[in-house]
């Protein structure tokens, strides 16, 4: 692809355009469209396609996109990552892609990182399509609702082109997944996608699970004495926790203290796998999640923070009786733990994309993961105008302290001249500790975090203006530029303050990236210290005679070696970051190859039509489940024959139906006559059930969904047992074993298990369920 030479003949064709009508520009894409349908050379369409949309986004929005973004929305059409710095105008520059992309096929979306992006950029962008003859809609349309509509997804997933968010998208495609007949379905084809903020999707967000919940579990009362034994152990005696404190494991000693605690002579036998599962979950609640920085306890309730921008994730638990066990942890009151129905990550979810590409202003230094992940190259587009931001040299520190005062002198400095400052913080608790220090100090401020979330707009809108002082955990994902007014500019521009070493150089740029936009002045300030926590999780052992002699002194570490500590620190906080995306891929993989079987098992019973097929489909694994209980029934007694039927086939079976069939038999009665004497029952039972629906088509959406329930009931069972299995792995590796190779080894075993118990299910559905029409619906009562 010869990005310039392209652009070069787009700059040619759309001086032609100018002298064209509206009618004419339609009638052009017309002749676009039918030339696609010829199978015309793409670098051709693309000439014709970006030079056209040029114009009419200048005629409906008043913008005419300049050269630089026309190169970024070439890589955008070719599968890439444009790296396009922040007020560079990439919503525009998306138009030109998805305008070309909707030409060739539908499923064509623009995921942002949130719902308001989304319906803003739909809002501002329709018109522009919807003059080219093409449908646009806003995805997040009922994502509030209580009531899910389905007539209303379907709509939306029609259109040509799809404005929406990672989440919505996420949970609309597993909702998708669930449903019970082709009615129900409406996701259209996952063709191509461009992601805004594209790293902020990808890499930060790319381990969070999105999950669909059923009913409540029955609570276990494990959880308080969990914690209460928890309390008790003492560190490298009873557990250990690995040198960057994001796992932690039982030693011999602990596990033999819970033996004696709960008075149990083997904890690790099957009998006491529930409890173990309890005291590694108060094990991790109590030693890897902190309240601050992971949670908040707002009104008695844990709240989970979202450690890119300090957002409370409203609405958002922990799995696996994780929450739980922080609950008992905080002493409220406990909430009741939901079984999961279905479960994807953004990992998995985006690689589902034909064609993927992504847009954001720092991408640059992790393309090497880009590439590995989802082979999407990262291309960095110069900005429009010369880029005037000052990145001040780092001030670092011994202390917290000595780096604090340094800070705040920097920020009364910068005050007394009046110009705007953005401090960025690390946590919650931080950001407030410079709030409280402000106010005594005099300095009026706003702070953005996760306890006001709600005035995040005002708070933005007003950060740019003279002398306003803005303390916010984090400006990722925020998706609103900061608007610098000319009083500001004249004094030099926004000043960015960043308080402390950043987990890696995307972040740190980000962060930089809030100042200096379209070729404004801006300037950046940095303060480190070896107290800053990426310093202690990563290279605190190798500085720490450096800083014991050294931590009462105020100034600034001189030192080359030491300096050069905060870079490794930070490398190996990437690196760190990396792996744990890598071996989160490598799960995800187990579970995205164990889900499409079970959608293919899904869909070729939705698929079905034909009843006879569906019977022959429940005959044949009946018959697995009967010849398996055969074969493993010790006591093969007519009466233990009569409690299977009674169990799994028909709740009215009679021991009176044994004599009418071998009362007379002086002939043993082998496993295949008791065999064919059950199958007998169930034949009988579903023919009664089809002559009382006297309904074909009803009949027939029974045998499915009794199917379907069994298959998304073990589903669920497995995908809680794989969230499991991943804390009981994960403290493996302290016995020189592969984690990974482990959660694989075990996570066939336990799927193989599901799905023998779901057969098992789909023979009690169809013989134990109970039917009725109400107002010409359906109604099947499981048992």
């Amino acid at each position: 692809m010869h990005e310039k030479k392209i652009l070069k003949q787009i700059n040619q064709l759309s001086s032609e355009m100018t002298d064209m009508d509206d009618l004419g520009l339609q009638i052009y894409s017309d002749n676009i469209l039918k030339d696609i349908k010829n199978g015309i050379n793409t670098e051709c369409l693309v000439i014709r396609a970006f030079a056209l949309m040029r114009e009419v986004d200048l005629r409906i929005l008043g913008l005419y996109p300049n050269d630089e973004q026309v190169l970024g929305a070439i890589n955008l059409y070719y599968g890439n990552i444009a790296e396009m710095k922040t007020g560079e105008g990439k919503t525009l520059v998306a138009t030109l892609p998805l305008y070309l992309k909707a030409l060739e096929n539908k499923g064509v979306f623009l995921v942002t990182t949130n719902e308001y992006l989304a319906h803003r950029d739909f809002e501002k962008n329709a018109k522009v399509f919807e003059f080219l003859g093409l449908t646009v809609s806003d995805g997040t349309q009922g994502s509030d609702d209580e009531e899910f509509d389905v007539d209303l997804k379907k709509e939306i997933y029609s259109a040509d082109i799809i404005y929406t968010s990672n989440s919505v998208l996420g949970f609309d495609y597993l909702i998708d997944a669930l449903a019970e007949s082709h009615d129900d379905k409406f996701m259209t084809p996952l063709n191509f996608a461009i992601l805004d903020e594209v790293d902020a999707i990808l890499l930060d967000s790319a381990q969070m699970p999105l999950l669909i919940s059923g009913a409540p579990k029955v609570q276990s009362n494990y959880f308080q004495f969990s914690n209460d034994f928890i309390l008790t152990l003492v560190n490298d005696v009873d557990y250990k926790l690995d040198e960057e404190g994001e796992n932690v494991w039982f030693t011999e000693q602990g596990l033999e203290n819970a033996k004696d605690y709960f008075s149990i002579p083997d904890l690790l036998s099957e009998k006491y796998f529930s409890l173990y599962q309890h005291l590694v979950l108060a094990l991790r609640a109590q030693l890897i999640l902190k309240k601050g920085k992971d949670y908040l306890v707002i009104d008695d309730e844990v709240k989970l923070l979202d450690y890119k921008n300090g957002r409370i994730m409203e609405g958002s638990n922990l799995q696996s009786g994780l929450h739980q066990a922080i609950e008992a942890k905080e002493g409220v009151e406990l909430t009741l733990e939901s079984q999961v129905i279905s479960s994807i990550t953004y990992q998995n979810l985006f690689r589902k994309f034909k064609t993927l590409s992504g847009m954001t202003g720092t991408a640059k230094t992790d393309e090497n993961e880009f590439i590995e992940t989802y082979n999407m190259a990262v291309k960095v587009i110069k900005t429009h105008k010369k880029n005037q931001r000052i990145d001040h040299r780092k001030q670092q520190y011994v202390s917290f302290e000595s780096k604090f005062d340094a800070s705040i002198k920097k920020i009364k400095e910068l005050y007394e001249v009046g110009r705007p400052i953005l401090i960025i913080t690390g946590s919650v608790d931080i950001s407030e500790l410079y709030s409280n220090y402000l106010l005594n100090i005099g300095i009026p401020h706003s702070v953005l975090n996760a306890k006001n979330n709600a005035k995040e707009a005002m708070i933005i809108k007003e950060a740019g203006r003279q002398g306003s002082v803005t303390v916010a955990t984090s400006m990722a994902g925020r998706g609103t530029d900061i608007q610098v007014d000319d009083e500001s500019l004249e004094k030099g521009g926004l000043a960015v303050i960043l308080t402390e070493l950043m987990p890696n150089k995307r972040i740190e740029l980000q962060a930089k990236g809030r100042t200096g936009r379209q070729g404004n002045p801006g300037d950046t300030y940095t303060f480190e210290s070896l107290e800053d926590d990426v310093i202690k999780l990563n290279i605190q052992e190798s500085i720490q005679n450096y800083y014991e002699r050294h931590l009462d002194k105020k100034a600034e570490i001189k030192r080359s070696n030491i300096k050069r500590t905060f870079t490794r620190a930070q490398k190996k906080s990437e690196d760190k970051g990396y792996s744990e995306r890598i071996n989160s891929l490598q799960y995800d993989e187990v579970l995205r190859l164990q889900k499409e079987a079970v959608d293919a098992s899904r869909n070729l019973i939705i698929g079905l039509e034909d009843t006879d097929l569906l019977l022959k489909f429940v005959f044949e694994n009946a018959s697995r489940v009967v010849d398996n209980y055969l074969s493993q029934e010790i006591d093969t007694s007519l009466d233990n024959l009569q409690r299977f039927i009674l169990d799994n086939i028909d709740y009215n079976f009679k021991e009176d139906s044994f004599k009418a069939r071998w009362a007379t038999s002086r002939n043993p009665i082998t496993n295949d006559k008791k065999r064919n004497f059950i199958l007998d029952i169930l034949k009988t039972n579903l023919q009664q059930k089809q002559k009382m629906l006297n309904d074909e088509a009803a009949f027939r959406q029974f045998l499915k969904v009794s199917i379907l329930k069994a298959i998304d009931v073990s589903w669920s069972e497995q995908v809680d047992a794989l969230n499991q299995l991943r804390f009981v792995v994960s403290a493996r590796s302290s016995a020189q074993k592969n984690p990974t190779l482990e959660y694989e080894q075990e996570a066939k075993k336990t799927y193989q298990y599901y799905h023998d118990e779901s057969v098992k299910m789909m023979l009690k559905n169809v013989g134990l369920s109970l039917l009725e029409i109400k107002k010409g619906e359906l109604i099947v009562t499981f048992p």
